[in-house]
């Protein structure tokens, strides 16, 4: 009767028989924690211990809930690098030469020392119990990702001067009241992470303040169990100085972002990356077929058995779907057949919506099964992002990884790959963020290998498809023709020319181009020619790169693109006539040049300065020298004045006056001198 009596007191019985009676009676100074202090001192301390347990049945219903939700903070930092972190609560409470730090026992056994910070220190303890969750959650879906842009892996020194500014900082994002910011801290911790092979140090920047508190349950052995009790972490930072690599734990991705920000203007005075940062890509075609998830491997854990469990996919070429779903561990396809015969959907079907996948595991050393469900969305959702335990989390990746559905995002290195730099600046010279399979095959662009190495992001499929054509004065333009289906194709039709174009699923599938990351990959092969590169970066065309060194001058470098749709090449050149840039190197992504100048800078192609030496893709600016010595040379004062033709609508007279002028013929008639 007394198991049965204490069933919702589990934790606080761990705790008492883990801790010393004298532990546990300064731990009853605790309101929380007040009825142990019946425990008789005098007794021996098994004794004293069972009694204390057999009188628990006594105490009231709610003060047991209490106390026992209140004892897992104490257990779970006995399993989690438990020295370090009494380590660097000690370091604290000298600091702050605590009034009682004379009856801290240093040489006491880690749950006496806990005990005291929960009862002498309560702010120091709640410091190193958030440490913890940190460190618990990191790989969570909440904690968002960052690279520190040109970063060089450089290690972070914390100074209070760094300390103070983050503090402002992050008060500041948060919306912190006065009252609020008092009690924020920003906690400085240092940690050894991975094993003896691959150890690494992170940098936690565990953020704490007197914020929202809840409770996690986590379901276990077919009932619900106390999992964490979680202080306020939504502004939590680690550090990674290997992989240059920040993560912050936050709700919000705009929150994270800022405070990522912050993190790497204070600490190493420089941008975030726009770098792909943990992504991951989930492919769902292969389950058009049957799929051995028995395979499937994991690292620690044994796959007992494996099984589809339900599969929601479009019915044909239309955009009806179908959801099967099943009630044992059956074969969905054998069901599907067994029941549709000929006509089966699953077979059938042109793309799968939604995998619910079951799976029976066994982690070394434990003898009891578990249940593992993974639910993968075509949007890219996987429910494994929202797992409590890590160890189920991990499992999971690793079945899918195995099994070919889960594939990490690898950012491609930069400039190691010349056709790859060649399909990064089409995708720069494209009017639009957004592109469908179609315009990306017709472009002869390797969609798989862009949306592996991050340069890609892909999206659902779309009701559009864009198609290139050839415009006026060999210019190139792009036309939309609306998807259209029926149960047996999937087409679009051109009304112009009445071509009817076949479609596929990868016709259909959108992807999203990142254009700010691609800027900034060009940026950084250009990055060792150039000086005075600004801090932060133009929003808008012509972005300003820095400047190019020849001779004694330094010539801005700007970039461009879409110099193929005149519209936008004319702005180009109304932009750089208004600025005072002066004579510019106009640095373009469009091949096959229509147009030599825009304003008073020499538009180069990067096609026909890019080039492959010693494996590595370079751009060799000096090969522009002798164009800026012609175009100087050309200016120079003359008695007599000359007109100097661009091209058809821009041009540059020459005369006995201090710098050359730009004209602009319009209309097709009149030259005018340009503003």
């Amino acid at each position: 009767m007394a198991k049965k009596s204490q069933k919702n007191s589990k934790h606080i019985a761990d705790l008492i028989n883990s801790a010393t009676v004298r532990s546990i009676t300064l731990l009853a100074h605790v309101d929380k924690f007040a009825f142990l202090g019946v425990i008789d001192t005098s007794k021996p301390e098994p004794l004293a211990r069972a009694d204390l347990l057999e009188a628990m049945p006594s105490v009231k219903r709610e003060d047991i809930t209490i106390a026992d939700q209140e004892a897992v903070r104490l257990l779970q930092l006995l399993h989690f690098r438990t020295e370090e972190m009494l380590e660097h609560a000690f370091r604290e409470i000298e600091f702050e030469n605590h009034p009682e730090i004379g009856t801290f026992e240093k040489t006491a056994d880690a749950m006496t020392r806990l005990i005291w910070l929960r009862v002498k220190a309560q702010r120091i303890f709640d410091q190193i119990e958030t440490i913890y969750l940190t460190h618990h959650f990191h790989g969570h879906k909440k904690f968002l990702g960052f690279t520190v842009r040109d970063g060089d892996g450089r290690d972070f020194v914390w100074t209070p001067e760094v300390a103070e500014k983050l503090h402002e900082g992050v008060g500041e994002i948060l919306g912190l009241d006065d009252e609020s910011k008092k009690s924020c801290e920003v906690i400085h911790f240092e940690m050894d992470d991975g094993d003896e092979t691959g150890k690494r140090r992170l940098h936690y920047l565990v953020v704490y303040h007197p914020g929202k508190m809840k409770l996690l349950r986590q379901m276990k052995d077919r009932r619900r169990d106390l999992f964490l009790f979680t202080p306020a972490l939504e502004a939590t930072l680690v550090y990674d100085p290997a992989e240059n690599k920040v993560h912050v734990l936050s709700d919000k991705q705009n929150t994270a972002k800022r405070l990522a920000d912050q993190f790497a203007a204070i600490g190493f005075e420089k941008p975030l990356s726009k770098q792909p940062v943990d992504a991951v890509n989930y492919e769902l075609s292969m389950f058009k077929k049957a799929v051995d998830l028995k395979s499937a491997k994991a690292t620690g854990a044994v796959i007992l058995d494996g099984w589809i469990s339900s599969l929601s996919v479009t019915l044909g070429h239309t955009r009806h779907s179908i959801t099967l779903a099943l009630n044992g561990n059956d074969n969905v396809w054998g069901v599907s057949d067994q029941h549709f015969g000929e006509r089966n959907p699953l077979s059938s079907c042109r793309s799968v919506l939604e995998a619910k996948l079951s799976f029976v595991i066994r982690f070394d050393g434990e003898e009891e099964n578990r249940a593992l469900d993974i639910t993968i969305g075509q949007r890219g959702s996987c429910n494994l992002l929202t797992f409590p335990d890590p160890r189920m989390r991990r499992c999971g990746e690793d079945i899918l990884t195995s099994l070919g559905v889960r594939t990490r995002v690898e950012p491609a290195k930069v400039g190691a790959d010349l056709a790859l730099f060649r399909a990064e600046m089409k995708l720069l010279d494209l009017a639009v963020d957004e592109v469908d399979g179609h315009l990306l095959m017709a472009l002869d662009l390797p969609v798989t290998d862009l949306v592996t190495k991050g340069l890609l992001k892909k999206k659902t499929p779309g009701e559009y498809i864009t198609l290139p054509v050839d415009g006026d004065d060999d210019q190139q333009g792009f036309r939309r023709l609306k998807v259209n289906f029926n149960s047996a194709n999937t087409w679009a039709q051109d009304e112009l020319t009445g071509e009817r174009y076949e479609l596929s699923e990868g016709d259909l599938c959108r992807y999203t181009v990142d254009k700010s990351y691609l800027r900034e990959r060009l940026d950084q092969v250009l990055r060792q020619q150039l000086v005075d590169v600004p801090l932060t970066v133009d929003e808008q065309e012509p972005y300003v790169l820095g400047n190019y060194r020849m001779g004694d001058q330094r010539l801005p470098v700007a970039l461009v693109s879409r110099l193929w749709e005149a519209k936008h090449a004319d702005k180009m050149d109304t932009e750089l006539r208004q600025s005072s840039l002066g004579l510019t190197i106009v640095l373009t992504t469009t091949p096959g040049l229509s147009r030599r100048y825009l304003g008073p800078g020499i538009v180069v192609s990067l096609d026909t300065l890019v080039q492959e030496v010693n494996g590595q893709v370079s751009i060799d600016l000096s090969r522009v020298d002798g164009e800026v010595r012609r175009r100087q040379n050309a200016a120079i004062v003359t008695d007599v004045p000359r007109l100097i033709k661009d091209d058809a609508r821009s041009g540059v007279l020459v005369g006995p006056w201090s710098d050359p002028w730009t004209l602009t013929k319009r209309n097709g008639s009149t030259w005018s001198r340009s503003s």
